[in-house]
């Protein structure tokens, strides 16, 4: 068995922390949240939902948590990356790693701050939310891959595929970034939906609304491709599919949403944690951090991304209180 420090024990980390947990390896979590941390410690870490635990584990604020860091797993929001993970990466152990369980590509952050060679990438598509201190939420399966950086497949990364495979099937894959930036490609999708008070699969009944998220996705898309990414497809979203120019049939990109479709009849909520982020908990989302640098990127290599730009202006506007929900959004993001 293993041990494993968690950084950050909301929906994800907590979902992961009490597979491992389940299975027998030792498990430790540290959370900024203390009223969280408080009632984990009270009345023990509560998963309900899909899958149902009751964990009495370790957990402590960053403040507090002064235990060995070999294979740590962040888990925080990735505008938090750089705050929750800058204090511990000087007592990371010489043959520590960091494992990336994040929306966006906090993947070249890390390895900026702690090393390549010391980054794990992992892409996922489970999830769940937060429900209250000490309670979380798990909607539902989804898939889960991980990879080495360099796309190498190392000791490492194999005892670490099946550790992780206590929660579900994973994968180990040699093209991480590619299934990443695949999930911004989908990303995009998701927090136009979040900027209504709609349910995913009504908003993909409507063909307008569709051709909408097809043009957000193939910006996207235009952008992987002057950076060299070979994109991948997962849960049945194939993004290349809406490439700009590209000859796909009709019958692919219907085969796309149909996936999606899929994906979501399985889970109990057909809202994002996008639009949580924006409609419960009134908070600030991640679109700086999965389109801010997609549109950073496009300048550089001359790529241009107007549908973006309106996206991330309409969403921030939401945030600032200055917007409401709604499908007029959509027309605002569509229309530019």
């Amino acid at each position: 068995m293993s041990a494993f420090v968690i950084v950050g024990a909301g929906a994800i980390g907590a979902i992961v922390g009490a597979a491992l947990a389940g299975a027998g390896h030792q498990v430790r979590f540290i959370e900024a949240n203390r009223a969280h941390v408080d009632a984990v410690r009270t009345g023990r870490l509560r998963l309900s939902g899909y899958r149902q635990a009751r964990l009495d584990v370790p957990i402590a604020t960053p403040e507090e948590a002064d235990w060995p860091l070999r294979q740590v797993l962040l888990a925080v929001k990735s505008p938090h990356t750089l705050e929750a993970l800058q204090p511990l990466a000087g007592r990371l152990a010489p043959d520590g790693f960091v494992v990336s369980l994040q929306n966006g590509l906090e993947e070249y952050r890390i390895a900026e701050l702690i090393g390549a060679q010391r980054t794990i990438g992992a892409f996922l598509t489970f999830g769940g939310h937060y429900k209250a201190p000490g309670e979380i939420v798990f909607g539902g399966p989804g898939a889960f891959r991980i990879g080495e950086i360099d796309g190498a497949t190392t000791p490492r990364i194999v005892a670490l595929q099946q550790a992780l495979s206590a929660l579900q099937p994973v994968e180990v894959t040699d093209n991480i970034f590619g299934f990443l930036w695949s999930k911004i490609v989908l990303s995009a999708v998701y927090l136009a939906t979040a900027t209504t008070d709609s349910d995913v699969t009504d908003l993909y009944a409507v063909p307008r609304y569709r051709d909408l998220f097809g043009t957000l996705a193939g910006e996207v898309v235009a952008v992987a491709d002057a950076k060299g990414i070979r994109l991948e497809v997962f849960d049945g979203f194939d993004a290349a599919v809406f490439r700009a120019g590209a000859a796909a049939e009709q019958g692919a990109i219907a085969a796309t949403w149909d996936g999606q479709n899929r994906y979501w009849n399985a889970h109990e909520s057909k809202r994002t944690g996008i639009w949580r982020d924006l409609a419960i908990h009134k908070r600030k989302t991640e679109v700086d951090r999965l389109i801010g640098p997609v549109i950073e990127i496009g300048r550089e290599r001359g790529v241009a991304t107007p549908g973006l730009s309106r996206l991330v202006a309409v969403v921030k506007e939401i945030e600032d209180g200055r917007r409401p929900l709604g499908l007029h959004n959509l027309d605002a993001i569509g229309n530019g």
